[in-house]
């Protein structure tokens, strides 16, 4: 019987986790000036609602630092957005790579237009989830 998770496919999404930076739940709750005693219970609750993507490492809710606007203590916008258009069949680890590789229409990662251009990003990713036709 195969193991459910392959050691390839285990050292891929580290190696891609540790390439973003991510926070804590507590560091969330700070950058978005939220006072709990449950910050893990605050970001998840948070994300079931798309509101905000979250890994998880070493069985921690992370959270990619890239959807946060510091300045204003808020996610940015267009991360729900990216959410509520988000197919199934993408991962949060698999959208985290989207947003932090080099892309064509941005000359860098989409993440780094966000707040900037979010319509670039919304058109950009709904050409990526369409489904290819072949034909």
């Amino acid at each position: 019987m195969l193991p459910e998770k392959s050691t390839y496919q285990s050292g891929v999404e580290e190696r891609l986790s540790a390439s973003i930076e991510l926070i804590d739940a507590s560091q969330a709750c700070a950058l978005l000036r939220i006072e709990t005693d449950a910050p893990d219970t605050a970001m998840q609750a948070m994300a079931r609602d798309d509101t905000v993507i979250t890994l998880v490492q070493n069985s921690k809710i992370m959270l990619p630092l890239f959807q946060f606007d510091a300045a204003n203590g808020r996610i940015f916008d267009v991360v729900r957005d990216i959410l509520k258009l988000r197919p199934a069949r993408i991962s949060n680890l698999r959208l985290c790579y989207w947003l932090t590789r080099a892309h064509v229409d941005f000359g860098c990662a989409p993440a780094h237009w966000l707040g900037i251009d979010d319509a670039a990003i919304v058109a950009a990713f709904r050409r990526y989830i369409e489904p290819d036709h072949h034909g």
